[in-house]
């Protein structure tokens, strides 16, 4: 979750500039590499299982991951165009803490689980804080898109299905192979967003832009990701994207040490809401 809070930090930085499905195309790219590498250590030294061939065979499953993809591809596109006329904290605090409350209500009316009659206390809290980050009082409908809200909270959406398929879909196929399949998938469907098919013209590309994708590729993909996604084959999409609240508060926090954003008190507020209704939920 910590790594997760500083890409709100990088992902500004990139977004200032004009090679934003560029950056999207190498941070899959990178992350996909790293994950065949451990991929083909589990196979080839592990001597573990490979699924490939049972992949192939399952139009299922194929689906679900090129939903997967798709999922991937949206959440990077809202997340860089909503950094680009947004800011970073505020971005971080609206993701993160819809993402949780999306997610449990996917699981709810989608995948049909469970949950006591207290848990939609803490969505009808959640959603209030939701409302209060997002301030729809203070703008018009133009206003709110070109102010990255409704952005984000596309970006939250796009999460929280990805969320919900990586844990249907690692019943079928391990975390490492869901994971190199949906940067792969990721990766081929960004191709065509990008405008100027000169991706491998490395003249381009600065010094910054490299150190904040492959943070974003690495630590943030990788890492954090792969921590994520083995999470939700443990304890469930619902409970892992919860854990996404606690990144609010040290993006609030790495966003104004580096980019001097000092948050409004609606962000806090909503933000502390959201936390409080993910608590009640877990509870």
């Amino acid at each position: 979750m910590t790594l997760w809070s500083g890409s709100w930090v990088s992902g500004k930085l990139l977004s200032g500039g004009s090679l934003h499905f560029q950056f999207i195309f190498w941070r899959f790219a990178i992350t996909a590499i790293s994950f065949l590498l451990i991929y083909l250590f589990l196979i080839f030294v592990k001597k573990e299982k490979s699924n490939l061939k049972e992949i192939i065979r399952s139009p299922g499953i194929s689906w679900m991951l090129l939903f997967a993809g798709i999922s991937l591809t949206g959440y990077n596109v809202m997340f860089i165009l909503g950094l680009a006329s947004g800011l970073a904290g505020k971005g971080g605090v609206i993701v993160t803490s819809l993402n949780p409350l999306i997610g449990f209500i996917i699981g709810v009316f989608i995948f049909k689980n469970k949950f006591k009659r207290k848990s939609w206390i803490g969505i009808f809290i959640g959603i209030t804080g939701g409302i209060i980050l997002i301030e729809p009082w203070k703008y018009s409908l133009n206003q709110l898109i070109d102010g990255g809200n409704l952005i984000f909270v596309a970006a939250a959406l796009f999460w929280a299905l990805l969320t919900a398929l990586g844990h249907k879909i690692q019943k079928s196929i391990s975390l490492w192979e869901f994971n190199l399949l949906t940067y792969i998938t990721a990766m081929i469907l960004t191709i065509p967003l990008i405008r100027n098919k000169n991706i491998f013209f490395m003249d381009q590309y600065t010094a910054g832009f490299w150190v904040n994708t492959i943070y974003l590729a690495l630590l943030a993909g990788t890492l954090a990701g792969g921590i994520y996604f083995y999470a939700s084959k443990k304890i469930g999409s619902a409970r892992t994207g919860s854990f996404t609240f606690l990144v609010p508060g040290m993006a609030l926090l790495f966003s104004y040490i580096f980019l001097g954003e000092i948050p409004s008190i609606s962000t806090v507020i909503g933000g502390i809401m959201a936390v409080s209704a993910v608590y009640i939920i877990n509870r």
